[in-house]
């Protein structure tokens, strides 16, 4: 309706009449106050603030604030004097804001990171490979044996990265708070293949001008194991007897340097391909086939840890005089059969059967061990060219650079028969090339001729398992299990018979 004002605007004309005819005044010492009451309430407010954390200076802030507004209106009501409250709010607000953006900024940089935190995140960095990064988070963390154990396998990768001066740097901080394990035996190791490699290689050789592992023999430790022993020495390395600390648990180790073999182009991809098919066979779970617990990097070292074996291989039990009786070879083989039956089940081929990697246990069982090993390594050129693995036991396709199925196996397995019942090898030659010849062109020699005792059966077994042509050997080691089986059955049942005539 025209002429009707609304009460917003009347208050402002009220207002307005009031200031400008007077009832209102606004002494000229009033803007040297307002300045003052906003130095002395932003000082409080800073000094309170650390004080008080953000919900008290919050509480703090609007009480100020509430005073300011209830001061204005004491003012304005009983003395007619208006103070300039919005400015003051104003400024009030602003410096609580920035105090807080300033609090949350530090707290999210610079806070102090927990011990929990800091191993969390040097995890994840060691995991993707971010290294010095991690050492930070771990240089962070209590000096217990948990975060030496981190520390010490931050400093196990750098040198199998080959960043000694890293793994030196760690290794000394570690020391520098307590030691761990062979830490001091790692630094002057270290600190000496540093200076060789400046003054020239100070390992010692063979005759064969290959590095000898005497430098090996006086280990403590591999890895997180603690060596107790040297058990013996494998193709590739030497084998200890070792535990567990995590667990106390005894393990074999078996080690494997393939720089000393390989070139070096050459050492990752095998490395990888090697623990690929360790994790394979780690897979296999079978009374006759040993079990593989770990494998890893100790500088150019590379290990296996498998379960420790009480016994000895087959390597003792393949000459003349110290051969195993006739029906004991029969359970023997018959149980690497159905090992090897069982692993082919599982698409894992051996490839490399022979005495030195089959354990005879005190307990009379038998263990089929490095499955796994001689596919990694299989159609890698040497540093010499010289064919890795045992020839004698190999079938003529594995020779011959064919395509390898587990009939591959069976032929192996049919050698070491053929060695464990007379104490000879089927296949000779005064030179490889003629022991490779002997083995893809040759039949071997009937058993029988070496001993006239074997059973005429027994040589049939042997003629299928070393046939030449893989399609006339056993279909499967199974198949050949079940026959080794039968023949077992059969003399204990003549023996019996034998037994009850008497």
């Amino acid at each position: 309706m025209p002429g009707v004002v609304s009460e917003t605007q009347l208050n402002a004309q009220l207002l307005d009449n009031m200031i400008n005819s007077g009832t209102i005044s606004r002494p000229s010492i009033m803007p040297y106050l307002e300045i003052i009451l906003i130095l002395v309430i932003g000082i409080a407010v800073t000094f309170f603030f650390p004080i008080k954390g953000r919900i008290g200076s919050t509480v703090l802030v609007s009480g100020i604030f509430l005073l300011i507004l209830s001061t204005e209106l004491i003012l304005l009501i009983a003395m007619g004097i208006w103070l300039k409250t919005a400015y003051i709010a104003g400024c009030l607000v602003s410096v609580y804001l920035a105090l807080v953006l300033k609090d949350l900024f530090i707290s999210e940089v610079f806070r102090k990171e927990s011990p929990e935190e800091a191993r969390l995140l040097g995890i994840n960095y060691q995991g993707k490979g971010l290294l010095d990064q991690a050492f930070k988070k771990f240089q962070r963390l209590p000096h217990d044996n948990g975060s030496k154990e981190l520390i010490y396998s931050l400093g196990l990768e750098y040198e199998n990265k080959n960043r000694i001066d890293k793994a030196l740097e760690v290794y000394e901080y570690i020391a520098g708070i307590g030691g761990y394990q062979d830490i001091e035996e790692r630094i002057a190791r270290l600190k000496k293949s540093e200076k060789s490699s400046v003054t020239g290689s100070l390992q010692t050789f063979d005759g064969a001008g290959k590095a000898s592992d005497s430098g090996d023999r006086g280990r403590t430790w591999i890895g997180r194991y603690e060596i107790l022993g040297i058990l013996g020495k494998g193709s590739m390395g030497l084998v200890y007897k070792a535990q567990d600390p995590k667990i106390n648990r005894l393990v074999a180790i078996k080690t494997m340097r393939f720089s000393d073999e390989f070139e070096e182009d050459l050492i990752h991809e095998i490395k990888e391909r090697f623990f690929r098919e360790a994790e394979i066979a780690g897979q296999l779970s079978h009374p006759s086939i040993v079990t593989i617990h770990d494998v890893g990097d100790d500088g150019d070292l590379t290990y296996m840890a498998m379960e420790f074996l009480e016994g000895e291989d087959l390597d003792k039990f393949i000459s003349k005089g110290n051969l195993l009786s006739f029906r004991r070879v029969l359970d023997v083989i018959f149980k690497i059969a159905e090992a090897l039956d069982f692993a082919h089940k599982a698409s894992v081929i051996h490839r490399d059967i022979k005495p030195a990697n089959v354990m005879l246990l005190k307990n009379g069982n038998v263990k089929v061990t490095d499955f796994g090993i001689a596919k990694a390594i299989s159609s890698s050129r040497t540093k010499t060219g010289v064919i890795l693995g045992t020839p004698n036991y190999m079938s003529p396709e594995q020779i011959m650079g064919q395509k390898i199925d587990p009939r591959s196996d069976i032929f192996s397995l049919g050698v070491l028969f053929y060695q464990l019942i007379t104490g000879e090898l089927p296949f000779h030659g005064d030179n490889l090339s003629g022991l490779l010849y002997q083995i893809t062109q040759i039949k071997h020699p009937s058993p029988r001729s070496h001993n006239p005792k074997i059973p005429g059966i027994c040589e049939q077994i042997l003629d299928k398992a070393m046939a030449k042509d893989p399609n006339k050997r056993f279909r499967s080691a199974g198949e050949m299990a079940r026959v080794i089986n039968a023949l077992g059955q059969r003399i204990d049942q003549i023996r019996i018979e034998k037994s009850s005539i008497k």
